[in-house]
């Protein structure tokens, strides 16, 4: 019923109920004619005020200008309450003192035995750091101090900031409109300063300014940590490119999920348009509500920041990059999809999109070998894979567990979503036989349906993180892949062989799967630890944080073996994870002192020491997939049998 028809219904009965003490003033006669006069001028008024405002939808979307988040407090403020709780909203922010999360009161932080400086002045906040040219001098002597001149330092203002998370980035705006990275970022959960070498997964390097040299804000962050993105390519012949960057907000806000507001906001400065808007509940035309779409559009909005996408080059403009995706439109429109960064390569480089596409080489920052995304920032991509998701027939979204609005704002999951309610939405028939699917216990780790179907075999921000490809844990999945079996990341002291011989109890699972000597005999993780390349390694150092792991598999072990997973270890974010697995079962007092990012002398004298104190604890209980002594202690000769085999090329993860 339109708006129009409900105010008649209200003013006639207003009139029924008012017509005694209007008969009253005016005489009978008059009242009624006096009421019904100044109906009509109400309800004509009305009417006028509600086809003041067109229904039909922006014709060409791109053209709707933004507005603000603010502008959709004042109508929907518990929406915009929720959003306000999120890390999407605080993604990038201005460097003002609410949003720094780093110590500047004159702290001082050290890497490499070169000093970095952070103080403050009112509400301005500096870095004193290496200057990158004398840094790069540095890089080409290979860390040879001897061989180049007095240390040069250089001081930058913070203008803004990327994350308030995780970590916090620092960006220096220089005078050509370019953003860069500072060489020293804050880890939020440690509270330290720490340098970008150990930041991400990459190999020790002696270039100080290595991970922010070629780090332009305006080039990588830009597009999947702000709304309305604008590149704005500033070319000026002889001179480094510039850049006018423009956002139509800073941070993901409103507009990122429910499209450009300044046409909802206009049509609904109007209250008769509102409440016909109520009444009807056919939605808005002039904005996007992601769950009034279909399920492939509705995720596409989520695989905007969270898939693998190159840019149509006949879709963006190659100066001003303006991000032409709209929530609603087809996001394959505007992108292609790639599944291994030797694909991206291509297609970047003008290259079509070929079919079957190529698989990811052994080297690749962003996918295991058998495609599975293995960094954040891919969830859509694994989501994609899942056999849930191509065959739910659209019951499976992005929204099944996540919303933007009243969730937990770390992970954004709804209520009992970390619990098997999220997998019986779809497979309500386990609820009553969960243990006899999943032959553990169905109050154990084991019975949760992401330890199995999920497992954290994703990597990014010196943490792991569950895949959002959801498969069965097969042997073949692992294999060649570089993937560690979900099994064996709880199951920490346990082989591959023992792990076949487990799935062999399944309706589908294979007992003629042939493995070599050491996949039978030897514990994967240790076998992970010593031979596999660095995603792998560090997937498995930070498998033994998870109390999952320390249920299944015990603690009295894993001092010894990660004490030796930390000496020569070349990879930073392998020895962070290692180390804090250590933290998470001793404690920090036991499991210290230890810097990740110490000069190599004294990393290694650290870890001989917490080596030492650990070796004073021998296991005292049969691990038969441990290379152990009879005293209880690592076999120190078969580890380095076993660690000669390790393949070990470089590769970096930048998210």
């Amino acid at each position: 019923m339109s708006a129009v028809l409900w105010t008649i219904g209200l003013l006639v009965a207003a009139g029924l109920i008012l017509a005694p003490q209007v008969a009253t003033i005016f005489g009978r006669r008059r009242g009624i004619w006096a009421g019904a006069g100044f109906a009509a001028v109400l309800v004509l008024a009305w009417t006028a005020l509600d086809r003041s405002t067109t229904r039909s939808a922006p014709v060409d979307w791109a053209a709707v200008p933004s507005v603000a988040s603010d502008s959709c407090a004042k109508c929907h403020a518990d929406h915009f309450e929720s959003w306000q709780r999120t890390y999407h909203r605080s993604m990038t922010r201005e460097a003002t003192p609410d949003n720094v999360k780093g110590d500047f009161a004159n702290a001082a932080y050290e890497y490499q035995g070169l000093p970095t400086r952070f103080t403050r002045t009112g509400d301005t906040f500096q870095v004193e750091t290496i200057d990158p040219g004398w840094a790069a001098e540095l890089a080409r002597a290979h860390g040879e101090r001897d061989k180049v001149s007095a240390p040069r330092f250089a001081t930058f203002k913070i203008d803004r900031l990327v994350g308030s998370h995780w970590i916090q980035e620092c960006l220096h705006k220089l005078k050509n409109g370019t953003y860069i990275r500072m060489p020293v970022l804050y880890h939020i959960g440690e509270k330290r300063w720490i340098h970008t070498n150990g930041a991400f997964l990459a190999p020790d390097t002696d270039d100080f300014w290595q991970k922010s040299r070629n780090a332009k804000w305006n080039e990588t962050c830009l597009f999947c940590h702000n709304t309305g993105p604008r590149k704005n390519l500033v070319r000026v012949p002889g001179q480094e490119d510039g850049f006018a960057t423009q956002v139509a907000e800073l941070g993901i806000s409103c507009e990122a999920c429910h499209g450009p507001g300044g046409e909802h906001v206009t049509r609904n400065q109007n209250p008769a348009h509102r409440f016909d808007l109520q009444l009807s509940r056919a939605g808005d035309s002039s904005i996007v509500n992601p769950l009034r779409l279909s399920v492939p559009r509705r995720d596409e909005i989520c695989a905007r920041c969270h898939a693998a996408l190159v840019p149509k080059r006949e879709m963006w403009d190659p100066i001003v990059a303006r991000d032409p995706f709209i929530p609603g439109f087809e996001l394959g429109r505007f992108n292609y999809f790639f599944t291994s960064e030797i694909e991206q390569g291509r297609l970047y480089a003008g290259g079509s999109k070929e079919d079957p596409p190529p698989r990811p080489g052994p080297t690749d920052g962003r996918f295991w070998g058998d495609g599975t995304p293995l960094t954040t920032a891919l969830e859509y991509n694994g989501m994609a894979l899942s056999a849930c998701y191509q065959k739910g027939r659209g019951s499976l979204s992005c929204l099944s567990c996540h919303e933007m609005h009243g969730s937990d704002p770390n992970h954004m999951l709804k209520p009992e979503m970390r619990t098997n309610e999220a997998c019986y939405q779809c497979h309500d028939s386990y609820r009553g036989s969960l243990a006899e699917h999943t032959k553990h216990a169905a109050d154990s780790p084991g019975s949760l349906c992401y330890n199995c179907h999920m497992p954290r075999t994703v990597y990014s921000l010196l943490a792991t993180h569950r895949s959002h490809r959801i498969e069965s844990p097969t042997l073949e999945g692992s294999l060649g892949t570089g993937k560690p079996h979900a099994c064996n990341l709880c199951h920490l002291d346990k082989s591959l062989g023992w792990t076949r011989d487990q799935l062999a109890r399944w309706p589908n699972g294979r007992s003629e799967i042939k493995l070599s000597e050491h996949q039978e005999r030897v514990a994967a993780s240790v076998l992970n630890l010593l031979q596999g390349d660095a995603r792998t390694r560090v997937v498995v150092a930070g498998a033994f944080e998870e109390p999952s792991a320390h249920r299944a598999a015990g603690t009295d072990w894993h001092g010894s073996f990660l004490t030796r997973a930390l000496q020569d270890e070349r990879y930073p974010a392998v020895r962070y994870l290692a180390h804090k697995s250590l933290r998470a079962v001793y404690g920090d007092a036991a499991a210290g002192p230890y810097d990740f990012l110490a000069r190599p002398a004294d990393r290694d004298r650290q870890a001989r020491a917490l080596r030492e104190r650990f070796d004073a604890r021998p296991v005292a209980r049969p691990l038969p997939y441990l290379p152990l002594t009879p005293h209880g202690l690592p076999d120190d000769a078969t580890l380095r049998r076993l660690r000669d085999r390790r393949i070990d090329p470089d590769l970096t993860i930048n998210e």
